[in-house]
């Protein structure tokens, strides 16, 4: 009897640890990346990197050579068209990971955000400069609509988000 309570203590047990980790696995990342790459997309297949200091610095999307010029913030990788938009980026990057460049919302759709979906995923194709934002949506039709609002959608975002941070509802990567 007794060998048969340990047993069923025990299959509990790696019951709730099994189930815990696979909710862990099913929480969103707070920065939304492709492979470690944050501002990318898969597309055709293929994983596409976009700059981000250029969409922020010139309003343009130009695709980014992750071989050659790559730099990490706030635990995923950022890649740039060249050594001089890397090292704008670096430069700007503060101790605590921190950058006037990355993504409102962590590159999720902003639109989605604002209505609490954390899976909502931002592409970079949609990039748009509000204030001093990078703002993304998952699709051009999606940014127009948050763009019909933005002062609300945008306060909205930004709270949802922050509180999906604070209750451990979004991963927030080293």
């Amino acid at each position: 009897m007794k060998n048969r309570i340990t047993l069923s203590i025990t299959a509990l047990l790696a019951s709730v640890v099994l189930t815990a980790s696979a909710v862990a696995q099913q929480v969103p990342d707070a920065i939304i990346n492709t492979d470690g790459i944050g501002f990318s997309r898969v597309i055709d297949g293929e994983l596409v990197a976009f700059d981000l200091v250029v969409a922020y610095d010139e309003h343009s999307i130009v695709e980014a050579n992750c071989s050659q010029f790559k730099a990490s913030a706030k635990g995923v990788d950022w890649c740039f068209a060249s050594a001089a938009n890397k090292a704008t980026f670096v430069a700007a990057t503060q101790d605590n990971g921190n950058n006037q460049y990355l993504p409102f919302v962590g590159g999720h759709c902003a639109l989605g955000m604002s209505v609490g979906n954390l899976t909502a995923r931002g592409d970079p194709r949609t990039a748009v400069r509000i204030g001093n934002q990078l703002v993304l949506n998952g699709r051009l039709d999606v940014r127009t609509s948050f763009l019909q609002d933005t002062e609300r959608n945008m306060d909205n975002a930004r709270l949802r988000y922050e509180l999906a941070i604070a209750s451990g509802s979004l991963k927030v990567s080293d």
